[in-house]
């Protein structure tokens, strides 16, 4: 999900923005390093021949692809997720390129690559769309989508979500599943910090169908908040966690729905105090 906020004349803490740099940068579930060899070959399709360095098993791109937002500045890629996105029995990544959009391109985005006899070639990017951390799901068909977890900062606040994402030859579709928030570091109390902790595959109902299952925290703001500094500004202190689990039950062809008792929590999870 590619989330473009509204910002007001307030000043974003630059600690935010690093944080939001090592979220985007962690890797997990089936995103992965690239090997070195396809390292290679992706940095000769999305960088070009000679605008990249291999330095301690990390590719980046001299300038960033003219594609991007940042033409001027110097792109990394980071980690791949290998499938049959757009038709079955393809070979395709998707390659997440670090550091070539701005603070509300989310620092990044993912280019779909292809294999053929003549090697990786690009079919097309997405900007905004961070893929190094997704889980792979295959429909009957024998064709692959990814779900993947993404973040954004500004402003003090912390936005984290799913996403399942669907390609196809000439466009992506895009459906959220869960989005949560929090606001510990905007100075706007009531404070609330609802975290995604997990999400992973299982059958869930027993029907042979790997479901969508996710492990989420939440913590309000305790009744003893003090304010704290010169400005103002109301300290958080927050309960302890409760976690919820939440399951998105699947038919077979790449469509999750939550069930009834996920669907009331994340209700009551996305209403704020």
């Amino acid at each position: 999900m590619k989330y473009k906020l509204i910002f007001a004349p307030l000043i974003v803490f630059s600690v935010q923005i690093i944080a939001n740099r090592t979220l985007a940068q962690e890797i997990k579930k089936d995103s992965i390093v690239p090997p070195q060899k396809d390292a290679v070959a992706f940095a000769k399709s999305i960088c070009g021949a000679g605008n990249f360095t291999q330095k301690k098993g990390v590719i980046t791109c001299n300038t960033c692809p003219s594609f991007t937002g940042y033409r001027d500045g110097t792109g990394t890629l980071t980690s791949v997720v290998y499938g049959s996105f757009t038709k079955a029995g393809t070979r395709e990544a998707l390659v997440d390129l670090s550091d070539c959009e701005p603070h509300a391109g989310n620092w990044g985005g993912t280019v779909l690559l292809r294999r053929t006899n003549n090697g990786w070639s690009r079919v097309r990017y997405e900007s905004g769309f961070r893929s190094n951390m997704c889980l792979k799901i295959t429909n009957r068909t024998g064709r692959n989508s990814v779900i993947c977890q993404g973040s954004y900062t500004g402003m003090g606040y912390l936005i984290t979500w799913l996403d399942k994402l669907e390609f196809n030859s000439t466009k992506t579709t895009n459906t959220n599943l869960l989005k949560l928030e929090s606001n510990t570091g905007s100075c706007r109390p009531p404070y609330y910090e609802m975290l995604i902790q997990d999400f992973k595959l299982q059958d869930t109902n027993q029907d042979k169908i790997p479901d969508l299952f996710v492990k989420v925290s939440e913590a309000r703001g305790a009744n003893n908040t003090n304010i704290s500094g010169s400005d103002g500004c109301v300290e958080p202190r927050l309960t302890k966690p409760k976690y919820h689990q939440l399951t998105f039950l699947s038919n077979g062809n790449l469509s999750f729905r939550p069930t009834t008792k996920t669907a009331n929590l994340i209700k009551l999870l996305t209403v704020q105090q």
